[in-house]
């Protein structure tokens, strides 16, 4: 609802406070439950605004649900991940790179709807909701593959070499619980997408327009399409790149194998890939390969 920005009239500044409401208030949940720290809650902030404003408010519980779906696989079994030195650090608390690295280019698509929305008010455009939805999807697929993967009863295979076995949270470490979880988090994303259309909570144009002529497969099923597809693909990226590009460091105090270079307070030896590339950076090029699968989804489901 890009006009809030430079309507004063009553409806849009209500529908603006309720934004800045409903961040405020999940931020402060989610500290409280550790499920980001400050610096998370105020990248999150902006992020969830930003899709509030832009977009719809139907767009930021897209986004919202992979939120909560993150923090629960997140918090799923910590102990045991903590034990086996593979939990997220600090309780499971996400900090603004890992926000910024997941829905920084969601909250862009959203941007770029409203403003294309507010120039050439000509109907909604799918394909930045499209791009959205494969952000999201990735995202989801991505940290799912991670919580659940953790899990698998046998250790993963790399990616780029299924021969070789590699130690459980290997960048680029896949397993059958892992892809279990890749398809899980699309459907999740693609789900949430369609129950939103399903009672025409979310502004769509030329998906409505030919559902309504009857062309093609119904507008639900596209969402899921697009959502478990650009999810797969842009999951998949994620670990190929993680398996060759990222940095992989070797700790002299305790062996471990670390994305970090610094752990147990010492330097760490780098073992492969480029030290500017870290999980972030992957997340976010990952979540990039999403929006641009979902773009190419989206243009040939017509």
């Amino acid at each position: 609802m890009f006009e809030s920005l430079f309507n004063t009239g009553t409806t849009n500044i209500i529908y603006l406070l309720i934004g800045v409401a409903v961040c405020s208030g999940l931020g402060a949940i989610s500290i409280k439950l550790h499920v980001v720290n400050f610096s998370g809650c105020l990248a999150a902030a902006i992020v969830g605004l930003a899709i509030w404003i832009f977009g719809h408010w139907s767009w930021f519980v897209v986004i919202l649900t992979f939120f909560l779906v993150s923090a629960v696989f997140t918090k799923f079994k910590y102990e045991r991940k903590r034990r086996m030195g593979v939990a997220q650090e600090k309780g499971g608390a996400r900090a603004w790179t890992n926000v910024i690295a997941n829905g920084g280019l969601a909250a862009f698509l959203a941007v770029m709807e409203g403003v294309c929305l507010f120039f050439i008010p000509m109907g909604y455009f799918d394909i930045f909701f499209a791009g959205f939805i494969g952000v999201v999807a990735t995202a989801a697929a991505d940290t799912l593959a991670t919580e659940v993967g953790l899990l698998n009863p046998r250790p993963p295979r790399l990616i780029t070499n299924l021969s070789k076995k590699v130690a459980p949270g290997t960048s680029g470490g896949v397993s059958p619980l892992g892809e279990l979880a890749i398809i899980m988090g699309g459907l999740i994303t693609g789900g949430a997408a369609f129950l939103l259309q399903h009672f025409n909570l979310i502004g769509i144009g030329l998906f409505h327009w030919l559902d309504m002529l009857n062309f093609g497969l119904p507008i639900g099923a596209k969402l899921i399409i697009i959502a478990v597809g650009a999810g797969f693909i842009g999951s998949t990226a994620d670990s190929i790149i993680g398996a060759t590009v990222q940095a992989l460091y070797k700790c002299p105090v305790c062996g471990k194998i670390t994305e970090h270079d610094i752990h147990c307070g010492e330097v760490t030896a780098q073992l492969r890939g480029h030290k500017a590339i870290d999980n972030n950076i992957v997340n976010f090029v990952a979540t990039a390969i999403g929006a641009i699968s979902a773009f190419a989804i989206y243009l040939l489901l017509f």
